[in-house]
């Protein structure tokens, strides 16, 4: 199990180029065949998920490095599981001009448990995908005013929560 952690791609690019960027630095090595977990698919519709598996690479920081140099002028949200330590604090503030939110995550929650796909998808509704003229409340799935933003965000959000409870089910 340890070998698939540390084989594979070190990167995993998903989603539409010109879309918001969300940077997922995972320290448990997930997606070992070049795939997102399958929580995370449904917002490759929206969103470009960059998964950086940290323990692939001897240099992890390095890493995440070029995959910033690869998106400068972009802005990019940060997702970790705790587990990367203090090099999250000093990524985000190293690059605090591109680096536009931050969410870490503790075990024993994976970053693939829909939980955190959730989390993090309210987190960038909050922040950037609807409009605060759009009133969308994702505890109530209230459908948003007439709006093509709060449609995306709507759909994203009715795929993610469709997947969450039918694994929630088995």
């Amino acid at each position: 199990m340890t070998e698939a952690k540390s084989s594979g791609p070190s990167v995993v690019w998903e989603g539409p180029t010109d879309a918001p960027v969300v940077l997922v630095l995972d320290p448990s090595g997930a997606a070992p065949h070049g795939d997102l977990p399958a929580t995370w698919r449904p917002l490759t519709e929206h969103l470009r998920i960059v998964w950086c598996r940290l323990p692939v690479t001897d240099e992890p920081l390095h890493e995440v490095e070029s995959v910033l140099a690869d998106l400068a002028g972009r802005d990019v949200h940060l997702v970790a599981g705790a587990a990367a330590g203090a090099d999250v604090g000093d990524i985000a503030n190293r690059y605090r001009d591109q680096v536009r939110s931050v969410q870490t995550f503790a075990a024993p929650l994976p970053l693939g448990h829909p939980d955190v796909v959730l989390a993090v998808l309210e987190k960038l509704l909050a922040q950037d995908v609807v409009t605060s003229d759009v009133g969308l409340d994702i505890t109530r799935n209230d459908p948003p005013k007439s709006s093509l933003l709060g449609d995306a965000a709507t759909a994203l959000w009715q795929s993610v929560y469709q997947l969450s409870e039918s694994l929630k089910r088995g």
